[in-house]
């Protein structure tokens, strides 16, 4: 019960704080809501949007107290348009849908894949979490969710958004492997369907394509798939200091 009522007072006033520089995560110099907000760097450089192509793309935040993270996702997608990365965004692990709107209204001329039982964790994903970390988890946690509830959520704007639901992999369809991609947001916090979405991205991420995995220095089997993973390849995951530590790898 003290848990629900902190959690409800947290949610209420987070929104009247969030905005303030000094209150929970500080906003960046780009942003006009930053105390050292400078206004020619900003329009020099187009701050959180593409130089010329802010029309069309919006913002979305994510949870209040995650305003680092919504930064960082911005800035790596305001990079896929700068740099001109080829290729179609993907998310594993899409839960309510908060991260896949702010994908979706930033880049909304990118075919974007969003994968997820929608439906919480698994029986199988727990067990295969349990054979492989020895860390137990409930089954079915972040099951308040559902496939509807996240369209609805979304919001899309065109036909760019495909939604699979099912446990990853087994949720991907038959010939859809031919795809590329620029920017993979895998946000599945268990050992398995982390280590599948490495093995199934990241040879088919274009050259400096980003792959973003959330939860990196919250789940003990997200951070064991990425380091197993990586042992033998060139890249280097890089911990990123967003709530939950994300690891941010660049495809050479």
């Amino acid at each position: 019960m003290t848990s629900k009522l902190a959690k409800s007072i947290l949610k209420k006033f987070t929104p009247l704080l969030k905005n303030t520089s000094f209150f929970m995560q500080g906003q960046m110099d780009i942003s006009p809501r930053s105390r050292w907000y400078n206004k020619e760097f900003e329009r020099e450089t187009g701050g959180f949007f593409p130089k010329g192509s802010r029309d069309g793309r919006k913002i979305h935040d994510l949870e209040p107290w995650d305003c680092t993270r919504r930064d960082m996702l911005v800035l790596l997608l305001r990079t896929v348009i700068e740099r001109d990365i080829k290729g179609d965004l993907a998310e594993v692990g899409v839960y309510k849908g908060n991260t896949a709107r702010l994908i979706h209204h930033y880049l909304p001329e990118r075919q974007l894949h969003l994968f997820d039982t929608f439906e919480g964790f698994t029986e199988r994903s727990v067990t295969a979490e349990k054979e492989n970390t020895s860390f137990s988890t409930k089954g079915k946690k972040f099951s308040d969710t559902s496939l509807e509830g996240v369209k609805r959520f979304v919001s899309q704007q065109n036909d760019n958004v495909h939604y699979y639901k099912g446990y990853f992999p087994d949720s991907i369809p038959p010939g859809f492997g031919a795809s590329t991609f620029s920017f993979v947001s895998l946000d599945a916090d268990l050992f398995e369907p982390t280590l599948e979405g490495l093995k199934f991205f990241y040879p088919r991420m274009s050259v400096n394509g980003l792959l973003v995995v959330h939860d990196y220095n919250a789940w003990i089997g997200a951070r064991k798939a990425v380091d197993q993973f990586f042992l033998d390849k060139a890249e280097m995951p890089v911990p990123m200091p967003d709530k939950s530590g994300s690891a941010l790898i660049i495809r050479q």
